[in-house]
């Protein structure tokens, strides 16, 4: 009884270090080449989030999405690239977070500039946020 005891642990625990060393060595997604769920505007991106939170989630959250926007403004903080595009409503935008996994053919962003975008919606606070974005059109002037 004891052996079948130990036995069984050890199985466990050697099915929990490989469980744990496939997660860590998991890839990331390309969001370059992936496929996006959805794509829109930045403002029917917020007004859809405004409207109704819960069902804009269903649709959008941890999904990669494409959204095109203006350029409002430009953050730059250590290795972080973070673009506000602008909306119909002043109070809230859409913030687009670069990748800091894919390298970026444009790092050179200019205000009132129309620009397209990938990335995973992380969901709404005041703004929209998406993540891991990567520029879809990086000659477009």
């Amino acid at each position: 009884m004891k052996s079948k005891l130990t036995l069984l642990i050890l199985i466990l625990a050697l099915s929990g270090v490989y469980i744990g060393y496939r997660m860590w060595n998991k890839p990331h997604l390309d969001i370059a080449s992936a496929g996006p769920a959805a794509s829109l505007t930045a403002s029917e991106l917020l007004a859809e989030y405004q409207s109704d939170e819960s069902v804009a989630n269903a649709k959008y959250l941890n999904k990669v999405i494409s959204i095109n926007g203006v350029i409002e403004a430009v953050s730059k903080e250590a290795d972080q690239v973070s673009i506000r595009l602008a909306t119909e409503d002043v109070m809230a935008t859409v913030i687009c977070n670069l990748d800091p996994f894919s390298s970026h053919a444009e790092t050179e962003f200019v205000t009132g500039r129309n620009i397209n975008l990938k990335g995973v919606c992380s969901g709404i606070l005041t703004d929209v946020v998406l993540d891991r974005c990567v520029v879809i059109n990086p000659s477009f002037k």
